[in-house]
């Protein structure tokens, strides 16, 4: 019987949803929980590995802790860490962690097999539509505040990583 699990990576694993995905996909996969250091943690199902998303070094020994235990191999990372202030106002903060951390993050995964990565974005980046009306990939961008606006500016940095990689985006 072969135990091997492949091995997923959950950034912002100790968030809401980061919580949710770890002990959903524990069952089937071996969880790494990338996450800045100190409570909150990820769930106990997942190995816990403190990376700081603002900083070269902090990413490089992230993935060279992952490297060394599990391989060059990573079938998903769910990219789910990102700057969110509950007040609206603006703040450095979007660019620094959601946009320069993701960027990152994609380039040290450069080195990597990774099957897929798995980004998350906000409805809150489309233009408002009509009660009852369906939006799709499609629909224009209209991004309000700065939550939303730091979405989009990631796209083009997976696009590039894409063409040079074989990583399979989904957003």
């Amino acid at each position: 019987m072969n135990t091997h699990k492949d091995i997923v990576i959950v950034t912002g694993s100790s968030g809401f949803i980061g919580c949710a995905v770890v002990n959903r996909f524990a069952e089937q996969y071996r969880v790494i929980g990338f996450d800045a250091e100190g409570p909150p943690h990820p769930p106990p199902a997942a190995e816990c590995v403190c990376v700081d998303v603002t900083s070269d070094e902090s990413v490089k020994e992230g993935l060279a802790r992952v490297r060394e235990g599990y391989g060059e191999r990573i079938a998903s990372v769910i990219h789910l860490a990102a700057y969110y202030d509950f007040s609206g106002e603006p703040s450095d903060k979007y660019e620094e962690i959601t946009v320069r951390g993701t960027q990152r993050l994609l380039r040290g995964l450069k080195d990597f097999e990774v099957e897929q990565f798995v980004f998350s974005s906000t409805m809150l980046v489309y233009a408002p539509c009509e009660p009852g009306q369906r939006i799709n990939e499609d629909w224009p961008l209209d991004p309000k505040w700065d939550y939303p606006k730091s979405k989009p500016i990631i796209e083009p940095t997976m696009i590039q990583i894409n063409s040079a990689s074989t990583f399979s985006f989904a957003t």
